[in-house]
């Protein structure tokens, strides 16, 4: 496919602009996620003791991330590998800030399908955390919402209400 180019003429002032706009440079650049900023964004709120909302999700390209917020910032993707991870839930548990060896351009990936946020409820319930559910007959149809409040942020689930979720929180003693 040749490259396309759009020219346009523009009046103003009465003086004639050639404006020229040239989207096959465009095409194929792709720009990775920063996420050393994402990463000391959330090091600095940890830092002022900041209490923070999470949600956790997966990117299209299959990379785990946790949506992190708090009243004075708002949300950004912060994506995440296991220790990161581990951090951020151990930050928000105690209040203590932990350093992170790592390079934060480097994220774990799950594999195609997988909802990490289901995932990460599943681990919170087996760690014998009691999470706290909208009752079902106020829900949308479709969802299960959750949430786990900690001294320092509160995590947000909504997951599928598939009877696949529903047989495992009932198994579990979940109070849906």
């Amino acid at each position: 496919m040749p490259p396309r180019t759009v020219q346009r003429a523009v009046t103003y002032n009465k003086e004639k602009m050639n404006i020229s706009f040239d989207f096959a440079a465009l095409q194929g650049t792709k720009q990775q996620y920063d996420n050393n900023g994402a990463h000391a964004e959330v090091m600095k709120m940890m830092n002022r003791g900041d209490k923070f909302t999470v949600k956790f999700g997966t990117t299209k390209t299959q990379h785990p991330y946790a949506w992190v917020e708090s009243k004075t910032v708002a949300g950004f993707k912060y994506e995440l590998d296991a220790e990161r991870t581990n951090n951020l839930i151990h930050y928000m548990m105690t209040g203590e800030v932990s350093d992170y060896a790592g390079d934060p351009m480097q994220s774990d990936t799950v594999e195609s399908g997988e909802d990490y946020q289901l995932e990460m409820m599943k681990l919170f319930i087996e760690n014998g955390l009691t999470l706290q559910y909208t009752p079902l007959f106020r829900e949308y149809n479709d969802k299960i919402s959750a949430m786990k409040s900690m001294f320092k942020g509160t995590v947000f689930f909504r997951i599928p209400r598939t009877a696949e979720n529903l047989d495992y929180l009932r198994e579990h003693q979940q109070s849906i």
